[in-house]
């Protein structure tokens, strides 16, 4: 009986264009993102793999990696639960080359040796890592993850780098220490692999891109549970907020506490630019600061305010209502009357945005009903709320908002740190994963990401892995009921 017909299939891809492949310059251990071009070929890239369903993905732990695979799932509307990120296939440290033009460093060293510097089995680079030393941290990954995954018969899709790839086609396709010298993995292939039990190739398919990017029609399904990201540095490139909006974001708030007037004038049309493309309604919410105390990378509510609207805040609700913002959101709200000074305010400049209450202060508790009749929407802003009452009494008061805003017929948000750690790393923790999930199954309309999309390391993956979340949640709900915005 022939058994290796039973096994899984290894497709095997490089992430497209990187911001540093088009500038030409050694990437190797250096977090960057994808360029505009990377981020439409790898949705291209996806459409090659539309006829395999994919059982299991493994990523480099690498920025360009993660956003890659992103793309080509969203391309086709595949989902893969329990993608691995690890640092096993990042690309090859180039050590003191890392930054360094190549056409430049090639004129320096002469093509033979920059040749080897890139393409050489065992050549040293000072400070860096040798293509042997990718080999002997990839394959042994490949070996003891990997293989037993296709030897069951499931199909695995690797997207990595180019010198992890080459290290990993080495040892299925053996190839020889001077012949891996020649072996090229191009942007717009990828290999398909049928391998014999010790993870030998059988056989191998090359399929190349040959469509634009307008052929992709991905058939995505969305979660009715709206996800807001916060814009920021690490989110305000169109390219990134373009595939934010993919992945699932569907309201993109602007926090006022930081940056220019410029600045959010460019968000706003960009937000409305991303929009307009791919066809998809993404809500803007103006953040007013409110009479807050700043410090560092901190603040509090400023006690000697009676108001929650500051002159700064009249100044930024007409910037809201002159650059058509959807939603206001008013901090540090105490009762209904800072709502309706919000809805003057906005009048007063002839604008019709709605109003979020946000609710982060004690008093605000006390007058919770009449701030929820009064606003159109509310947000329970757990950071500052833990600042005015124990912390244990917060998951509580959560619940409690939660159910009052669904008696009434408001939206309500759930926010900050929910998936905090996502800041820094590309998966969630168990905590954060559970603490989303029981935002939904309690009701939340809405969920809310601060510092994970405006100054996180992967804030396309941080909305990939909250829609997911929030699919799976719906799947519980037993009578989901939620209210629009």
């Amino acid at each position: 009986m022939d058994t290796e017909n039973k096994k899984g299939k290894l497709i095997l891809c490089r992430h497209t264009e990187s911001e540093w492949n088009k500038l030409n310059l050694f990437t190797g251990k250096k977090d960057v993102h994808l360029s505009a071009e990377g981020f439409e070929n790898a949705e291209a890239i996806g459409r090659l793999i539309q006829d395999i369903h994919i059982n299991k993905v493994f990523t480099s732990a690498q920025v360009r990696s993660i956003e890659a695979e992103i793309c080509m799932m969203n391309s086709v509307g595949e989902y893969c639960a329990g993608t691995v990120h690890t640092s096993a296939l990042n690309e090859r440290d180039y050590g003191i080359y890392t930054g360094i033009n190549k056409k430049e460093k090639g004129e320096e060293f002469g093509k033979e040796k920059l040749n080897a510097i890139r393409r050489g089995w065992d050549y040293p680079i000072p400070e860096g890592e040798t293509l042997k030393m990718v080999y002997e941290r990839a394959v042994p990954f490949f070996q003891n993850e990997i293989l037993p995954i296709l030897n069951n018969g499931k199909n695995v899709l690797i997207v990595a780098h180019g010198n992890t790839n080459r290290a990993l086609m080495k040892y299925l396709e053996r190839i020889s220490d001077i012949d891996i010298e020649k072996v090229e993995m191009p942007f717009n292939e990828i290999f398909i692999y049928d391998l014999n039990g010790d993870g030998y190739m059988l056989k191998k398919e090359v399929r190349k891109m040959n469509y634009s990017i307008k052929d992709i029609h991905g058939n995505i399904t969305r979660s009715l549970v709206k996800i807001i990201a916060t814009i920021g540095p690490a989110s305000e490139k169109p390219e990134i907020l373009a595939q934010m909006v993919k992945s699932g974001m569907d309201m993109a708030r602007l926090n006022f506490s930081w940056g220019t007037l410029e600045e959010k004038k460019g968000h706003l049309k960009t937000i409305k630019k991303v929009s307009e493309e791919n066809n998809i309604k993404v809500q803007s919410i103006v953040d007013l600061p409110g009479p807050r105390i700043q410090d560092t990378d901190s603040h509090i509510f400023d006690s000697e305010k009676q108001k929650a609207i500051t002159e700064k805040d009249r100044e930024f609700i007409k910037f809201a209502v002159e650059n058509n913002a959807d939603y206001i959101a008013v901090s540090f709200v105490g009762d209904k009357i800072d709502i309706i000074d919000c809805r003057n305010e906005i009048k007063k400049y002839g604008g019709n945005q709605k109003v979020i209450a946000k609710i982060e202060r004690a008093k605000a508790l006390e007058n919770l009903d009449e701030i929820i009749n009064e606003a159109d929407a509310v947000i329970i802003a757990r950071g500052d709320l833990a600042n005015e009452v124990p912390l244990e009494k917060i998951p509580f008061i959560q619940n409690e908002i939660i159910k009052k805003c669904k008696t009434a017929g408001k939206p309500v948000i759930t926010a900050t740190q929910m998936l905090y750690s996502m800041k820094d790393n590309p998966t969630p923790t168990r905590a954060e994963a559970t603490d989303v999930i029981n935002a939904i199954l309690e009701g939340s309309d809405a969920l809310m990401l601060s510092e994970e999309t405006t100054i996180g390391k992967f804030p396309i993956q941080t909305v990939y892995t909250m829609e997911h979340l929030a699919l799976e949640a719906e799947k519980h709900l037993v009578n989901p009921i939620f209210n629009p915005f």
